[in-house]
């Protein structure tokens, strides 16, 4: 694909990416954007005491740090690399952080967590903050839409292989480097791009690490580049360039990086919120649920059996091994258990991060529903582009009902109301923080392009 007449994928994201003002950004972009860090923070935070964020904090004091960042929620610094790690990883270690369905990718999780703390280390403006943040969304959503779903058929997870990428260009554009310095990064996140998703067979905690462990590797990418160290310019469409090893090959690169796209289509509004706390795929299934039992009025009690239709593609994420998914023994096998986020569902009437408890899936009457829960592999479910869900429930009186939802939560075909994504920031921080101090987060980010700098946000998420 590259050619001596044509710019390299990498020379086109980095003249975007360092070049791209919030003038130029349209004001519903800017608008959405802001919604989406409410978003953000809310669930970052709502995570700190969790175990996976105990363990990053104690395996980084262990190696010891120059106190350079701050770790969100605490008064400690640490170097750069090491915070954009930690700060990156409280955005994802619930699975509850915003998606681009299209992309199957977590845009958020590295490029936020790399922006507020590469701002905190350089002083950048709230504005400057925000001008990085949409170039990185933008570049994450574009990445991801070109593997068309490939890197998760043969196991990887999507977000760890392209979040390097779009947190070099987020840090690259705050701390003011060369095109030159970029693409050589670039090069080099080709080879740091890793994330392996054997942790759905055993719920281990890999996948909360893998957006900071992308926002690390890009620190440290940049940091190689700027000191002299060459990466290839061709590490997306060359001969063993990211696409062709992962991919298979290198289409998709070039139908979304062809043009003028890059500046002129403005992706970061298709970033849907999630309201439950569990793998994207499941959401549609959840919501069938829950709107069948208000309009028929059964209870999970009632249930004989369930039968969820889903697409070849996600089957294997969320339904398989069935033992897992049927006796999950982690919070990630729950929040990837089509099962058991179904059953939830129906017992509970709602999927909350308070239904991600091991003492349900622990339950005899929780097991026997989930028992009674079939997953079917039916690619003609699919609806490319979204995560539909195609629920039949059967009573044990007989009745049968079926739901078909096409699209998610979150479409411009079922749209969210920025309402709700308030109520769950206040949700989720509601435990932890007072009235007061979730009211004034939520004004500093309201306001976030006119904030001074870093500081004033660092200084509020402290509890």
């Amino acid at each position: 694909m590259g050619t001596q007449n044509q710019a390299a994928i990498s020379q086109r994201i980095a003249k975007f990416a360092l070049s791209s003002r919030l003038s130029e950004i349209p004001d519903a972009v800017a608008e959405y954007g802001k919604l989406l860090l409410l978003d953000t923070f809310g669930v970052a935070m709502s995570c700190q005491d969790m175990d996976h964020v105990k363990a990053i904090r104690g395996a980084l004091a262990e190696m010891g740090s120059v106190p350079r960042c701050t770790l969100w929620g605490t008064e400690e610094k640490v170097r750069l690399a090491d915070a954009v790690l930690y700060n990156s990883a409280l955005i994802h270690g619930a699975d509850y952080d915003d998606t681009h369905v299209g992309g199957i990718v977590h845009p958020s999780a590295a490029v936020v967590g790399t922006a507020l703390t590469v701002g905190e280390q350089c002083g950048a403006t709230g504005r400057q903050m925000l001008e990085a943040i949409v170039a990185g969304w933008e570049i994450i959503i574009r990445l991801a839409l070109a593997a068309k779903g490939r890197f998760h058929d043969v196991g990887f997870h999507g977000t760890g292989i392209v979040a390097p990428f779009a947190a070099a260009c987020t840090a690259a554009r705050l701390l003011g480097d060369s095109e030159e310095t970029l693409v050589n990064a670039l090069g080099i996140c080709g080879s740091q791009a890793a994330a392996l998703q054997e942790f759905l067979r055993d719920g281990s905690w890999v996948k909360k690490i893998h957006p900071g462990w992308a926002a690390h590797s890009a620190v440290y990418a940049l940091s190689l580049a700027r000191n002299g160290f060459t990466g290839p310019r061709e590490v997306f469409e060359g001969e063993f360039g990211l696409w062709k090893t992962h991919c298979g090959g290198t289409d998709g690169l070039e139908e979304v990086f062809a043009g003028a796209d890059l500046g002129e289509v403005w992706r970061t509004t298709e970033i849907t919120v999630k309201l439950y706390p569990v793998c994207h795929m499941t959401h549609s299934f959840i919501d069938c649920m829950l709107s069948l039992q208000r309009e028929e009025g059964f209870t999970a009690e009632e249930i004989d059996s369930a039968e969820c239709r889903i697409e070849s593609r996600c089957y294997p994420i969320v339904c398989t091994p069935r033992e897992a998914k049927i006796r999950p023994n982690t919070d990630y096998i729950m929040r990837f258990s089509l099962p058991y986020v179904v059953a939830m569902a129906a017992k509970k009437g709602r999927v909350s991060p308070w239904e991600i408890d091991l003492s349900y899936a622990r339950d005899p009457g929780i097991q026997s529903l989930m028992d009674r829960i079939q997953c079917v592999d039916d690619d003609s479910k699919r609806n490319p582009g979204y995560f539909p869900g195609f629920l039949t429930v059967t009573l044990k009186d007989g009745r049968r009902f079926v739901r078909d939802q096409r699209y998610e939560m979150g479409t411009p075909q079922n749209p969210l109301d920025p309402a709700a994504v308030r109520r769950k920031f206040m949700d989720n921080l509601a435990p932890l923080y007072s009235a007061g101090q979730i009211q004034h987060l939520a004004e500093l980010i309201g306001r976030f392009e006119t904030l001074s700098g870093a500081g004033e946000l660092t200084a509020a998420l402290r509890r």
